[in-house]
């Protein structure tokens, strides 16, 4: 099983890349044979996509994206919303998401990190085809909750269990879809573009 974790972020030494490398240890902390990867838009100077963007020069990028069997996505709430990059990653590679679930995490230096789940969820399913897993995690006030390190900080364990939850539960839901994946439905071509 292939995980791939993106730092919705791109700003360098972020608290979406902490929160990114404290799921990392959850998932390592299962026990299972899971192969792990953080994808921090912060290292890639990716262009905003137009008609005209050439995406084949990002090959790579698309590659570790395409091998990742579910994804968990930390997004940080930027003025009420998910920040331009991370939805700019469906319209650069949004095939690479296709029948694969995934787990969100909101994050807020504030009392936010609300927002970006719901349009996340809403904008970005259609003709990606990803799969939202039902539960999600939001981490506000996250600099009192994962430290730079990307350690568990925060005086109650809240945030902890629920962390939890999404990853044991991401881990399922990668399971059962490969055989989602495998099946001849997936390949369905009559509606391309999803609803």
């Amino acid at each position: 099983m292939n995980i791939c974790i993106i730092s919705g972020s791109s700003r360098q030494q972020s608290s979406s890349l902490n929160v990114s490398k404290y799921v990392k240890s959850q998932f390592e902390a299962l026990g299972q044979d899971i192969e792990l990867s953080i994808f921090n838009l912060a290292d890639h100077d990716l262009p905003m996509w137009t008609e005209t963007t050439d995406v084949s020069q990002y090959s790579e990028l698309k590659a570790q994206l395409e091998q990742a069997d579910g994804f968990v996505f930390v997004v940080p709430e930027w003025h009420g919303m998910a920040p331009p990059a991370v939805k700019n990653l469906f319209f650069l590679f949004g095939g690479v998401f296709r029948h694969k679930p995934a787990y969100l995490i909101g994050v807020s230096s504030g009392t936010g990190g609300r927002y970006p789940l719901p349009e996340m969820r809403m904008s970005t399913y259609k003709n990606s085809f990803i799969n939202y897993i039902p539960v999600n995690a939001v981490i506000d006030r996250v600099n009192k909750v994962i430290s730079e390190q990307g350690e568990y900080v925060a005086e109650t364990e809240f945030v902890r269990n629920r962390v939890d939850e999404g990853v044991k539960l991401l881990a399922e839901y990668t399971k059962a879809f490969k055989t989602i994946r495998q099946s001849e439905i997936v390949t369905e071509k009559r509606f391309p573009n999803g609803v």
